[in-house]
Order: C-alpha cells, then sequence, then structure tokens
C-alpha cells in the first residue's frame, strides 16, 4: 500500500483505444512525488525522441499530487506535461479546481495518452468505468459548451452529480501553439500549448466521476495536527487576507509599487491613471460578483464576473487572472477593465493562454508603430496602444487561427522572426514562452529564474516571485534568512537555485502557491511525511526538487534547447527612467556564472554526468551520452 497514492495511473493508446491500469513505482513516487516531476520521469521513461510535437508520436501526462485530496491546503491541483508545441522544448501547465481530487477518488493518480484518435473523442471516467467515447458532436463547440454537455451527459448516466470536465476549445482543435486546457469553465492550465497537443490527439475532453476512494495518509492524526497549524498560519497571513479580498489583482497596485509590472511591452516603469482604473478595489466595486475557491481550499483568490452593460458584455463566470489584466492592461496601456474582462471570457471559451497573447498583441502593437507591420498586413486591424477594440479583434483572429491570426497563432518568437528587422528584439520571451508579468528590474533574480526555468519564462517554476517581494516565510534552515534587496543581483544565484528546487517540490506535489507560501520548511517537510511516510528531513526533501530541475533541464536538452538558450531579452537590460525601478538592471552574466558553479555545471551551463549519478540520474547522462 501506498500512503497519499491511489497507486494506480490509466495508459489510454489513442490510436488503438486499448486502456489499461498500471501500478505506480513506490521509488518514483519517493523520488519526483508527482505532479508535473513524476510526469517528467514518466516521459523520460517512455521517451519517443525528439518528436513532433504535434505528431502521434508526442506523450501527453496528466499528473496528481500526493496531497492531492488530502486536505492539505491548496493541495488541489493537477498538472499537464508533454513536449510544448510552442518552444518545442519541455511543457508543462498545473490548474486548481475540483478535477485532481476527483480523479483521487475514482482510483488514479494520473493519465497518460499515447498515439492520436482517427476522430475526435473524449475520455470518460466514472467510478471503475473507463472508456473512450465519440466526440464527433462536441467537435468545434467552446470549452464551455463541451462541458456543459459533459456536465448533463454525466447525469444522464445515471450519476448522482456531475462530472468534472478538462476540456479544450476551437483553438486546440486548430492547433493554436499555445492553447489551454479550461476546466469546469473556471480553472485554466494555460501555458505552453497543452491544449493544443490535446487537439493533435483528437482528444477533446476528459470527464471523471468520481468513485468514492480516498487515499489514505500514513498518519492521520499528525496531519489532522498539521492541518491546524498551517490553517492558523495562513488565516494570519496578510499575503491570503488580500488574495481573498481582492484575488490575484491585488497583486497590481502593490506590485507597481514595488516594479514588478510591465508597461507599454517592458518600455516603461509606471502608468499611475492605468493602475487605478485596473486595480483590484476597482474590480470589486465594477464587475465582480463573488469570490470563489478550488477543492478543500481557505483562500478563495477566484473571482466570479459579470458585465450586463455596454460593448464589452460578459456573462457570469470566470474573471481575469493579474496576469491576464496586466498582458491585456498594463502592457498595452489599456485602461478598461470591462475589455479586458471580454477578452479573457473570449480566450477561455476558446482555449488560450492569455498571457502569450497578450504579449502577441504588445508586439503587433510596437511593430505597427515603429513600421514594421502595416495594417493591411494584419488584416486591416489598425492597433495603438490603450486601444480595447483593435485588442479584441486581434484575439478573435487569433483564438480562430485564421488570417494574420494564423501567424499570432504561432506566437510572439515565431511570429517576431517572420517579421524580421528589430521585431524580435520586441518578442519579451525566453525559450519562446513569453515572461510573465514580473519586472526582472525590479526583482533581479527574476531575470536569472527565467532564463534557467524548466519551461521557458515562468514565474510559477520557482519561489523568487515570494521570496524577493518578502511575502514568503524566510527559510533560516537554507541560509534564507531575508530580507533581500530586491534590486541588487548579489546572493540571487544562490536565492534563485533554492527558489527553484522548492518550486519543483511544489509543482510536483502540485500544491497551490499560495497557501504553500506561508509555510518554512519544518512545514512542507511534517506535511509530506504525515501523508506520505517517506521519512523526509529538510535535506531530502530539497533533493527532490533539486533531482526535478535537472531531469526537466535534461529534457529541455533532448529537446535541443541547451544553455545557449539561458538568455534574457535585451530589453530587460535597458533601464526604465521613471518608477520604483528607475535605473536599475540585473547583473545578469555575474548570476550566471555563480549560479552554474552552485549548479555543478560546467562553465558553459552544460549538465555533467557526476552531477547526475549524484542525484541517480545516470539513465538521463546516458541518453544525453555525457
Amino acid at each position: 500500500m501506498m500512503y497519499g497514492y491511489a497507486g494506480w495511473i490509466l495508459e489510454v493508446n489513442l490510436t488503438t483505444g486499448e486502456i489499461e491500469t498500471v501500478q505506480l513505482d513506490e521509488k518514483d513516487c519517493r523520488e519526483y512525488l508527482g505532479g508535473s516531476g513524476l510526469a517528467a520521469k514518466m516521459y523520460l521513461d517512455r521517451f519517443p525522441g525528439a518528436v513532433d510535437p504535434l505528431g502521434p508520436e508526442n506523450l501527453l501526462i496528466l499528473m496528481t499530487g500526493p496531497w492531492t485530496g488530502s486536505r492539505v491546503p491548496g493541495g488541489n491541483r493537477f498538472a499537464f506535461a508533454a513536449r510544448s508545441p510552442l518552444t518545442g522544448h519541455w511543457g508543462e501547465a498545473s490548474c486548481g479546481g475540483f478535477f485532481g481530487p476527483e480523479l483521487k477518488a475514482a482510483g488514479y493518480d494520473g493519465i497518460v495518452f499515447t498515439g492520436a484518435s482517427k476522430s475526435p473523442v473524449y475520455l470518460s471516467i466514472d467510478g471503475e468505468k473507463v472508456e473512450l467515447r465519440d466526440a464527433s458532436d462536441l467537435k468545434g463547440k467552446s470549452a464551455y459548451e463541451t462541458t456543459d454537455i459533459l456536465w448533463e451527459r454525466s447525469r444522464e448516466d445515471g450519476g448522482k452529480k456531475k462530472a468534472r470536465v478538462a476540456a479544450i476549445g476551437p483553438a486546440g482543435e486548430s492547433g493554436v501553439k499555445y492553447a489551454a486546457v479550461i476546466h469546469d469553465k473556471a480553472h485554466v492550465a494555460g501555458r505552453t500549448g497543452m491544449g493544443a497537443v490535446m487537439g493533435s490527439k483528437n482528444l477533446k475532453a476528459i470527464s471523471v466521476v468520481g468513485a468514492g476512494k480516498k487515499a489514505e495518509a500514513a498518519d492521520p492524526d499528525a496531519l489532522k495536527s498539521w492541518r491546524k497549524e498551517a490553517m492558523d498560519i495562513i488565516g494570519d497571513s496578510i499575503v491570503v487576507e488580500s488574495l481573498r479580498a481582492f484575488g490575484t489583482n491585488a497583486n497590481l497596485e502593490i506590485g507597481a509599487m514595488l516594479g514588478d509590472v510591465p508597461f507599454k511591452n517592458w518600455q516603461l516603469g509606471e502608468w499611475d491613471e492605468g493602475i487605478e482604473l485596473l486595480s483590484g478595489p476597482t474590480y470589486t466595486d465594477e464587475i465582480l460578483v463573488k469570490g470563489h475557491a478550488c477543492w478543500a481550499c481557505p483562500v478563495g483568490c477566484k473571482r466570479i464576473v459579470k458585465i450586463d452593460e455596454g460593448p464589452y458584455r460578459v456573462p457570469e463566470g470566470a474573471g481575469p487572472e493579474y496576469e491576464t489584466i496586466c498582458m491585456m492592461g498594463t502592457n498595452i496601456m489599456n485602461d478598461n477593465l470591462a475589455s479586458i474582462a471580454r477578452a479573457n471570457e473570449l480566450c477561455n471559451e476558446c482555449g488560450v493562454d492569455t498571457i502569450t497573447l497578450g504579449e502577441t498583441i504588445a508586439l503587433v502593437i510596437e511593430c505597427q508603430e515603429k513600421g514594421l507591420l502595416t495594417p493591411e498586413e494584419c488584416d486591416g486591424v489598425a492597433i495603438t496602444w490603450g486601444d480595447p477594440d483593435s485588442m479584441l479583434k486581434l484575439v478573435e483572429m487569433t483564438c480562430a487561427n485564421e488570417g494574420f491570426g494564423a501567424r499570432m497563432a504561432e506566437g510572439s518568437r515565431a511570429l517576431s522572426e517572420s517579421i524580421g528587422g528589430e521585431a524580435p528584439e520586441m518578442a519579451i520571451q525566453v525559450r519562446g514562452l513569453e515572461l510573465p508579468a514580473h519586472d526582472p528590474r525590479g526583482f533581479h533574480g527574476f531575470s536569472l529564474a527565467y532564463a534557467t526555468s524548466v519551461r521557458g519564462a515562468c514565474h510559477c517554476a520557482s519561489m523568487n516571485l515570494f521570496m524577493e517581494q518578502g511575502s514568503a516565510v524566510p527559510l533560516p534552515e537554507l541560509d534564507l534568512e531575508g530580507p533581500f534587496d530586491e534590486q541588487s543581483s548579489e546572493g540571487k544565484a544562490y536565492l534563485t537555485a533554492r527558489a527553484q528546487e522548492l518550486a519543483q517540490i511544489f509543482n510536483s506535489a502540485v500544491v497551490c502557491l499560495f497557501t504553500a507560501v506561508a509555510w518554512d520548511g519544518r512545514m512542507i517537510v511534517n506535511a509530506m511525511n504525515a501523508v506520505t511516510g517517506f521519512g523526509y528531513d529538510l535535506d531530502s526533501m530539497m533533493e527532490v526538487g533539486e533531482r526535478t530541475w535537472f531531469l526537466k533541464r535534461g529534457l529541455q536538452e533532448l529537446f535541443g534547447s541547451g544553455p545557449e538558450e539561458d538568455v534574457m531579452n535585451a530589453r530587460i537590460y535597458v533601464p526604465v527612467e521613471e518608477g520604483p525601478h528607475a535605473g536599475s538592471k540585473p547583473e545578469f552574466e555575474m548570476m550566471k556564472k555563480e549560479y552554474y558553479q552552485y549548479r555543478g555545471m560546467d562553465d558553459d551551463g552544460h549538465l555533467t554526468r557526476v552531477k547526475l549519478e549524484g542525484l541517480g540520474l545516470a539513465p538521463l547522462a546516458d541518453r544525453l551520452e555525457i
């Protein structure tokens, strides 16, 4: 018996329609936990080669974690992983909501999809009954329509409760390279194009109804005691209080004061009037209906919005998060909150990542401004900074993957390269993944974290966001006492490496960072041991994070993305003239050199056999031929 786990995964061959149940390996769980970490190990074990990300040989893996369904606060998430069609290397995206606990209640920790169906299908899991069903009638339907139909269908099948659904929209079906997976019309696995991978496999959705199964904790009494302490910490957290009050957009005003928020495609340092019109309080006053929480979550940061009047009407449903407010708002100088909510609704219905699309729109605006693109080349759309109507036209075109929208559907890197000239300098991305809305000039460690991230520019692949802003519990056990000088590059190599390892633990446990940020090292270790019984101490727990980072880094190299891509866009080295980070720029090369040394890589950032073997990754070293 494995504590914390159902102990089984489904292997679904979409080409043949065969479905097998395979037992989890306890050693793999101990070394990688679950989520994207265990998915990476499974991918390496079955490694298909540097295959076409949208070809049938690419694997698509969905995994929960040991805390899923355990009532560890925030431990409800699940992760998708595959070779990314947007970046060409390792891709992953996680999601909250209710799907993860429901899958665990059905008796499964995850699903591995291989091959591709000749016609549209969806996977139906109803207790112990698992089958692929025809989805021809769902083809072309939005993620919302698909979810409604599968909810109703689960009840028609005699179920006592509606299914939990993860679905793609038309964008995933048509191959938009950054198509997302939408869960229950409110939660999004957004980045790196996992929805496009689903679409390439003709997999329209996954519908799950649990069977009431529950993974047992190794020490239920210890878990109960731990949860009480965790809830007390969360209850006293100012970060949690602000998230509960204003959702993730609580960070907008604070972030603007700290130099965290991007403006005008990362060219400005402040925009006071825009921040006021897009702020958390304005959001709450003008469009909020109510808050919403994921499964067993004490935070409730999700927002439900509605707009009844005006040109940007939005039916009651999931509202835009901080990242969308920035990338569809501050980064394109659009202060019309209603238009951003409308753009968010379109992206959710069609299944598109708003971060990548927002940065791609910013690129189009700047290219038109500088004469590198004409409105005629953009199917007649002339767009300037702060133009919500033209922004929405570009959103619609991209979601449809038609005309100029098909070029935008490739992402900012590919679009900029097709435009040529100075355009690639205006696409703010790392390894093909656009920067999230956190500026490395305000927090120098971000630049290193983005450049060495396991999936391209990502704020969830490290804990820099919380550590450098001072909102995380300090970790004196790791010589990370804080506070940290955010606009300094000194010591950020070590901080970033440990922050990445910590994030890999959280991404493998698939826990929400908004709850985990309140825990110190003791809390993390005690929660994991209470659930799994694996007997970690802090060093062995952190080794899980380190091993996972190196595994994913190795997968990057197997896909052709080596240390030559450990770079930051040149614009981030150009200090802004105004705002809280005026004159600040990261000392990137110094940090990178120190980082490679700490990591045990060679001077050029290549992995070494000695380091990999020390982490138990000899098979990866063999495959890399080092």
